[in-house]
């Protein structure tokens, strides 16, 4: 069973360049010890596959993982603005390679009442 790994609101940077990711959530990426990046691919709602790089800074005591090489076509096919928000899920599969991602966006449609309305998952 999938398990909600983190959800962000998207900043510029996140719209523009690459998407950070929460450094709490960046030990489920698994990364291999010694190295700084690997391919980690996420399926959407559709069941589309999505190919993305993790990765975080080589020599920088806060290593700010990033998600990027993917990205961009991700936020370009569901055509997210700054302010929408990105949810990535996890399942742990026994006998399967590693972990499962899952990946789903939601645009932010108005404020009703003070409160943000959001559309279905992408």
């Amino acid at each position: 069973m999938p398990e909600k790994l983190f959800k962000k609101t998207l900043s510029k940077t996140d719209i523009d360049y690459r998407m950070t990711i929460p450094m709490d959530s960046l030990s489920a990426f698994q990364i291999p010890e010694g190295r700084y990046s690997k391919e980690v691919v996420a399926v959407d709602i559709d069941g589309h596959r999505w190919s993305f790089r993790c990765s975080t800074r080589r020599k920088d005591p806060h290593p700010i993982p990033v998600l990027s090489s993917g990205w961009i076509k991700f936020v370009k096919n569901r055509g997210l603005k700054e302010g929408d928000e990105v949810i990535f899920s996890v399942a742990h599969n026994d006998g399967a390679e590693g972990p499962q991602f899952g990946i789903e966006a939601r645009k932010k449609l108005t404020k009703l009442f003070g409160q943000d309305i959001w559309s279905n998952p992408l």
